[in-house]
């Protein structure tokens, strides 16, 4: 169960990385935000690297699959920080994790994970929790941020299959150093930042540079999950500590108080439903 352990540290890494960003991304424009913290966060992993004697291999040889890797994180981090800077911290990451039925759906068809009730009623129960959060009472009709946040959370479930798929041969470091820069220069390429937008105070604040540490951090536990035997349905447990921090920051800390039950219900669901997954795709 060492996986478990690692999951639950990504957990906690990434809730603080997505409190940070909420933070900053009403200051920083959120493309360049998010370019910058990865491309901060990959150069701290290669320092680390170098500092602990690993190295990249086999990253010459694995270079197609890294580029199919970057351009997935690429666009889910541009689709997840624009959600992110017009979503409330208490519902994005119920969006988010609908990225668990993603991976599952990835880890079947693609790594010949099983997939059987559990799976089943885990799918049910996840489609039954997104839909409570439409903003239209009575029928589903999401808002143009929430499409975003469901956009980038298949790209997120995609990029969690590919890192299951071909991390294993690399040092989990190097891997989340490739990872990151790869993902920071992508992003950064698409936002074109202007100098005055790279200067800006807010990218170099405190909460930057723990944006930058903590994606890091999530990073690499999530390929630690994974390398101490946590299939693709497993390591989507590091869902459920997330979900349950960031909803109540948002509701007891930002005071988003509107559509409580509602949100406590698509919660309930979500949690329901990531544990069903996780029973589906036990090895």
């Amino acid at each position: 169960m060492t996986w478990l352990f690692f999951a639950l540290g990504a957990a906690f890494a990434s809730a603080i990385n997505v409190w940070a960003s909420k933070l900053l991304v009403a200051r920083v424009r959120p493309s360049v935000l998010g370019g910058t913290v990865h491309l901060t966060g990959g150069l701290l992993s290669l320092l680390f690297l170098w500092a602990l004697g690993g190295d990249l291999a086999p990253a010459r040889e694995r270079a197609v699959e890294l580029a199919l890797m970057a351009m997935v994180y690429v666009v889910a981090n541009l689709l997840y920080f624009r959600a992110l800077h017009a979503t409330q911290l208490s519902e994005i990451d119920l969006l988010l994790r609908s990225s668990a039925l993603w991976t599952v759906v990835g880890g079947v068809a693609f790594l010949g994970e099983p997939f059987g009730l559990p799976s089943l009623l885990g799918t049910l129960l996840i489609m039954v929790s997104v839909t409570l959060l439409a903003r239209a009472p009575g029928r589903v009709r999401f808002t143009a941020p929430q499409l975003t946040a469901l956009g980038a959370a298949v790209l997120f479930g995609a990029g969690n299959v590919i890192d299951k798929a071909i991390s294993a041969p690399f040092d989990p470091l190097g891997y989340t150093a490739l990872n990151l820069t790869l993902t920071g220069i992508g992003m950064l390429a698409v936002a074109r930042p202007t100098r005055i937008e790279l200067l800006a105070p807010g990218l170099w604040r405190l909460e930057a540079w723990i944006v930058a540490a903590t994606f890091a951090l999530t990073q690499l536990c999530i390929i630690l999950a994974f390398a101490t035997g946590g299939s693709a349905g497993n390591v989507i447990l590091v869902a459920q500590a997330r979900l349950l921090v960031l909803m109540a920051v948002g509701i007891a800390v930002m005071g988003e108080r509107d559509r409580l039950a509602r949100k406590l219900a698509a919660a309930a669901l979500m949690l329901a439903g990531i544990a069903a997954l996780s029973l589906g795709g036990t090895t």
